[in-house]
């Protein structure tokens, strides 16, 4: 055997010691090029909680500039200064939009959605900015700019809580796009008393309050709760009816006094002092503009007329029995449209939105909106764009490019344009002659919706879209209060004031 010399041993230890080196480089980046936003976001890793609030979180504005949400420093100048989180005085009407952050971590709304942008450590944000963070400037939380109507959110907000009501919400959707422009709720609560990150006792207490109260503040009521949607269904079924071969607006349909159920109530119409509820048959448009209850609730229950297999579908065509998917981390809960064929009371009463029959504001909206937009329903949306953000000269932030922007999407064609047509033009019926006349002259159509929720309790809808000669809004407006509240007087004209707000840009 021949002896190795010393060089060559050398030469053996070297190329083994190159060869760890090579590979501990080789570990080191991949960590930090594929593990290290999830070693980042690891359960385990304490110091995210640590550091968080050693960062300059970005802003959330609305569509019109107003900043919704921001970060102070509680001690300017210092380098190792701690940020605040702070939210517009009247911060209770932005929480369904902005959503909170709390100084116990919880998260709530765009807070959660866009939480990584708006700490800063979304790789998006890293790439646009690392020139200039090689040249030294500290990378800031991106700026959020959401779809939200900051003027038009006001009014909804003022109007929603003007009547007292116990729960009350006002969503609008622009029709071709999917954006939000208003997502308004009662009760809601100040995310500015849970946000403090000097008084944690007082945090916790808030949030314990808020968590105990019956009412739910917590829980945003324009897409995160539902309700018996009333006779604002009927936009569901009347879409199902004309979705039929050969059906129009003018198609005769059942619309008798009352229809006997399984128990000793039988359905009666809420409006038999009209001309058509109470007739053997009245046009499809006339029973629609005077809600007469019967005829959906057999149009729903009966496949003579209609069916209910036919209401389900069409009720899952607008999005009904899915989550609606909002922003990462945001979605509504399914809404529920009664589908067992055994119970036909249940049917025959969900068919005309009450009993089991639950949805959002949001949902309801969206069924609006698709009706507005020649039968497309769009994917609603609550975020425009968002902009990273560096330290600037004199330490000022300034935004450095855009690294998110909406793309708006369909969610399918749940009627036909000629469907969504003639349900535009029974819509506007309903204004014109129907159960909301007094809505005459503010240029909305829609439905009026009155429902039942406890003995002692009732909700109020008005569904629709504006302007009514060329519909840009789908809407819903829903007010819980006594049991002799109504969707033309209760819910109609804060949908109205909300349209005009929009109107005024």
């Amino acid at each position: 055997m021949t002896k190795m010399s010393m060089n060559d041993q050398l030469k053996r230890v070297a190329l083994v010691g190159l060869a760890l080196i090579a590979i501990l480089m080789i570990n080191a980046n991949y960590i930090q090029a594929f593990q290290a936003k999830d070693l980042q976001n690891h359960a385990l890793n304490n110091r995210k909680s640590q550091g968080i609030f050693l960062r300059f979180r970005g802003d959330i504005y609305s569509s019109d500039k107003m900043k919704l949400a921001f970060s102070e420093p509680l001690s300017p100048g210092n380098s190792k200064t701690k940020y605040q989180r702070k939210y517009l005085k009247n911060a209770e009407v932005f929480v369904p939009i902005t959503g909170y952050f709390s100084s116990t971590l919880s998260k709530g709304g765009v807070e959660l959605s866009f939480d990584s942008i708006l700490d800063g450590r979304d790789e998006r944000q890293t790439a646009t900015s690392w020139v200039r963070t090689l040249a030294g400037e500290k990378p800031l939380g991106g700026n959020v700019y959401t779809t939200v109507d900051a003027k038009a959110q006001q009014v909804a907000y003022q109007r929603l809580t003007a009547q007292g009501p116990i729960r009350a919400a006002a969503v609008v959707i622009e029709a071709e796009t999917g954006a939000v422009k208003v997502a308004a709720g009662f009760p809601s609560f100040d995310p500015n008393t849970i946000a403090s990150i000097q008084k944690l006792n007082e945090v916790a207490a808030n949030l314990n309050k808020l968590t105990a109260d019956k009412d739910q503040p917590l829980v945003n009521k324009a897409y995160s709760e539902l309700f018996p949607p009333g006779s604002s269904f009927k936009t569901v079924v009347a879409a199902a009816f004309l979705s039929q071969n050969g059906n129009t607006k003018d198609t005769p349909v059942p619309a008798p006094s009352q229809v006997p159920t399984g128990g000793s109530k039988p359905i009666t119409n809420s409006h038999d002092d009209g001309i058509n509820c109470g007739l053997p048959q009245a046009p499809l448009i006339n029973t629609f503009a005077e809600s007469c209850n019967t005829t959906y609730a057999l149009l729903g229950a009966d496949d003579q007329y209609l069916g209910n297999n036919a209401v389900r579908l069409q009720a899952e065509k607008f999005g009904f029995y899915s989550k609606i998917p909002i922003e990462d981390d945001l979605s509504a809960p399914a809404s529920e449209y009664p589908h067992n064929a055994q119970n036909r009371d249940e049917i025959l009463r969900g068919s005309f939105g009450q009993g089991e029959t639950k949805t959002s504001p949001l949902q309801m909206a969206m069924v609006a909106a698709a009706i507005a937009n020649d039968g497309n329903m769009m994917k609603p949306y609550l975020v425009d764009k968002a902009v990273a953000r560096v330290e600037g000269d004199g330490g000022k932030p300034e935004e450095a490019g855009t690294i998110y922007e909406a793309d708006p999407s369909s969610m399918g064609k749940p009627l036909s344009g000629d469907s969504a047509g003639q349900l535009q033009d029974m819509m506007r019926q309903v204004v014109a002659t129907g159960t909301a006349k007094n809505l005459q002259g503010r240029n909305i159509a829609g439905k009026t919706g009155t429902t039942e929720l406890t003995a002692t309790r009732g909700g109020a809808w008005f569904v629709g879209f504006a302007p009514a000669d060329k519909p840009k809004y789908g809407f819903a407006v829903f007010v819980e209060g006594s049991t002799s509240i109504f969707g033309a007087t209760a819910a109609g004209p804060i949908a109205a004031d909300i349209i005009d707000a929009l109107s005024k840009k």
